[in-house]
């Protein structure tokens, strides 16, 4: 493993730092993919005595980020993300490992719109021991794709020639910097 790899960091509470992190939501939508992002998510990385890991997060529905009000009102509504009765989108980790080739894979509890669905997201954790500011830092990037179906989301439009504007596969990713939290 390189030296920039996890395994070297110290046991703590590694919190979010919101300026350099994003979450993101990709769908391909009738010919072109779709991305939009969430502005108020957070996440926390607890490192124990035995370098075990857990990584938990937490999303805003209603701070998803499109360019229409229109298109907000639709994802904001029980055809979406139902976010008056559902506001938070949850992450909880159930095992963190870094595999042979360095990928790291957290697999875990999503719960969207009430329900709740077991994912795995892959990606790649680095660290530093000193951030040029004296602070431990973690850099974790993930992605998973899940079928938006699973979560009650079902809403689709048939176009002229048989094809859906909407496809049932949603890209997830999260890209965050995690500073040591100072005790």
């Amino acid at each position: 493993m390189s030296e920039d790899t996890f395994p070297r960091a110290t046991p703590g509470t590694y919190r979010l730092d919101p300026i350099h992190s994003t979450v993101g939501i990709s769908a391909m939508h009738k010919i072109s993919r779709f991305r939009s992002g969430v502005a108020e998510f957070d996440a926390t990385l607890e490192v124990d005595d035995s370098g075990e890991m857990t990584l938990n997060g937490s999303a805003k529905a209603a701070s998803i980020q499109v360019k229409n009000d229109e298109q907000y009102t639709h994802l904001q509504s029980p055809e979406f993300f139902d976010a008056l009765r559902h506001p938070t989108v949850q992450f909880r980790s159930t095992s963190v490992t870094l595999a042979d080739d360095e990928t790291l894979v957290v697999i875990g509890d999503l719960t969207a719109r009430g329900h709740t669905e077991r994912v795995e997201l892959r990606g790649r954790l680095l660290y530093v021991a000193d951030d040029s500011h004296a602070t431990e830092r973690v850099g974790i990037d993930l992605e998973t794709v899940i079928d938006r179906r699973r979560f009650g989301v079902t809403w689709n439009q048939r176009l002229p020639g048989g094809r859906y504007a909407l496809s049932n596969e949603v890209t997830l990713t999260a890209e965050f910097e995690l500073p040591k939290a100072k005790v």
